[in-house]
């Protein structure tokens, strides 16, 4: 959710914006009555803090120590995480300037999601020895983003890896329990309703909050990230392409939700080819009228939704966005889908809905989803 509090945002925007709280308080309104409901306060005031240029402050993210998958991050030093070995896929062999290398995956997990483990070179030589189910228990990898921007943690000269000490146990991983399990239905929800797991969730939401996209290098042959030094860590050397993805939040009148777009969503996102989009990435600031356009708009998301423990929130991952959209056609589908749960009057209406309550602890930084048995394939080849 966004980590600002309504209090929090006001006080933002009257110092930021130099706006007294009635002038503030009157042009949040605005936005609610223009938005016909289908937003929340706290969305109302972020939409209103980018036209004026006001940021929210944001909270540091975890670091360190004895963590769950679930809770690794970008960058988190002094981590110690134990997991079950998943999957293991075959060594790779590369030429790096005229320098022969290897490099192998294998997927660890544990009872909060799956995350890649990655060996390279003398380090191969361990990776061959183990086996699906040996428990693992990996002592300051250097974790950072990878394939699709997802993250993974890497062996290096500081790391430790111990290979089923005694006393350890790691329960199995849900997602490896499930694997095989058809696609749910597609279900229509309130983003207050989201709970975490859904796989096939539908939102109708307005946007009130956009990110610039993120850039990376891709391998021209599958589109996955690129090392540091230009390579990728199955072909080798090469053709580079530019892949990209995006998030923004969502809210409803009910909540709100940081859902990521990948390349195909982001294109239909912002109505954009990929051409345009890309030329983004040394015109930064030309992005700002997307996002100034972007803002306000009612979108419908249909995608996954996962819990992001280091971010104390919900998270979803986009699949099919469509920005053709009859608000008041899907409040009355809504409201009616409803009906029967809802504990409220029946003439009540989104903006009368209660704001949803902070959850207790509500943590702050960003951090990647965990992944799913779903992308596993794509990921280990």
């Amino acid at each position: 959710m966004i980590d600002v509090s309504y209090e929090d945002a006001l006080k933002a925007l009257e110092q930021g914006s130099g706006l007294s709280r009635a002038e503030v308080e009157r042009k949040i309104a605005e936005k609610l009555e223009q938005l016909s409901g289908l937003i929340s306060r706290e969305g109302a005031a972020h939409i209103l803090a980018n036209e004026l240029g006001v940021q929210f402050e944001q909270k540091a993210a975890k670091e360190g120590g004895a963590v769950k998958i679930k809770d690794i991050a970008p960058g988190m030093r002094g981590a110690i995480v134990a997991g079950r070995v998943v999957r293991k896929w075959e060594v790779k062999e590369f030429n790096r300037n005229g320098k022969e290398g290897k490099v192998a995956n294998l997927l660890l997990g544990d009872e909060t999601g799956i995350t890649k483990l990655v060996f390279w070179n003398e380090q191969v030589d361990v990776f061959e020895e183990l086996s699906e189910g040996d428990i693992l228990v990996v002592k300051n990898p250097f974790i950072k983003r990878g394939w699709q921007d997802r993250l993974e943690m890497q062996l290096n000269d500081q790391s430790q890896l111990q290979v089923n000490p005694e006393g350890v146990s790691v329960a199995a991983s849900p997602s490896a329990a499930g694997a095989g399990q058809e696609r749910a239905p597609r279900e229509q929800k309130y983003i207050k309703d989201l709970v975490g797991g859904e796989q096939n969730v539908e939102l109708v939401a307005t946007l009130v909050q956009i990110y610039d996209p993120r850039f990376y290098d891709a391998c021209g042959e599958r589109r996955r990230k690129l090392s540091a030094d230009g390579l990728c860590p199955e072909h080798g050397e090469v053709r580079k392409d530019v892949n990209f993805n995006m998030a923004a939040f969502l809210d409803d009148g009910t909540g709100n939700v940081r859902v990521s777009f990948w390349k195909p969503q982001a294109l239909v996102l912002t109505g954009k080819s990929e051409s345009e989009l890309v030329a983004y990435k040394d015109n930064p600031l030309g992005f700002e009228d997307v996002k100034t356009e972007l803002l306000g708009e009612i979108v419908k998301v249909v995608g996954s939704v996962k819990r992001n423990d280091t971010f104390d929130r919900l998270e979803v991952t986009a699949n099919l966005v469509f920005r053709d959209v009859d608000p008041a056609q899907e409040i009355a589908n809504l409201e009616k889908k409803f009906a029967s749960e809802r504990k409220a009057p029946a003439q009540e209406t989104l903006s009368e809905r209660p704001q949803p309550a902070r959850p207790a602890g509500g943590g702050s930084a960003l951090r990647e989803e965990v992944i799913s048995l779903d992308d596993l394939e794509e990921m280990g080849k």
